[in-house]
């Protein structure tokens, strides 16, 4: 199974014309070709004209024909054509093509806040750093009442990337998960312990996310 996580970032004041194309065409052509959605999110805090999503395939074949299929639809051609008609939605698109880590559960969303963390390891740290998540941050995380969603690596290409989404019940409850959390004794002697030879992480990047009422859960 691979993973897509797709971000599209909209025209200036165009996200609420996106999320209601979304809602009452995408998802059902994505539905129409097999698209198996995790879910759909904007930003609760920071950016207002992002959308997040992810969703998945069997295989890449899988991928590529479903994208394909999906693109060259008349009907979907039409419902595009009709909600540009005053200029386009889009004005940039990212996406990344993900697998998920061997320590990874099954994603699942059943949290009402998400976040979701981008990780770049220091070079060739990268297996050091889903060893320690492996063997002391997911439990820990456990302790301290955050969800572990789901952990990816790239699947194209050579990468230090390590993607992951945690959920919570609320923005109160990740604050105090994460205040709890970073000062746990075992998780400041792991930390210390694994980064004795330096650090692990380049780069941190995370986002609060919450799901769109079009997302399925």
């Amino acid at each position: 199974m691979i993973y897509e996580l797709r971000l599209y970032e909209t025209v200036p004041g165009r996200l609420p014309a996106l999320n209601d194309r979304f809602a009452k065409h995408t998802v059902g052509f994505f539905k129409k070709y097999g698209v198996r959605m995790l879910g759909f999110w904007t930003d609760d805090i920071g950016s207002t004209n992002l959308l997040s999503y992810i969703v998945s395939f069997e295989s890449s074949s899988e991928r590529e024909s479903t994208w394909k299929a999906f693109r060259a639809d008349p009907d979907w051609l039409e419902v595009r054509a009709e909600t540009e008609k005053d200029g386009p939605l889009l004005a940039r698109v990212r996406n990344t093509i993900m697998r998920l880590t061997s320590y990874s559960p099954e994603p699942v969303i059943n949290s009402n806040v998400q976040e979701l963390r981008d990780y770049q390891s220091m070079p060739g740290k990268l297996d050091a750093l889903n060893a320690r998540f492996a063997n002391h941050t997911i439990p820990l995380f456990e302790k301290h009442g955050i969800e572990n969603i789901g952990y990816w690596t790239d699947d194209v290409g050579t990468s230090e990337q390590l993607i992951y989404m945690l959920g919570y019940p609320s923005l109160g409850d990740r604050e105090k998960s994460w205040a709890s959390f970073q000062a746990d004794p075992e998780w400041q002697r792991v930390r210390a312990e694994t980064e004795k030879d330096g650090v692990l992480t380049a780069k941190a990047v995370n986002t609060i996310i919450r799901l769109t009422p079009y997302s399925p859960r």
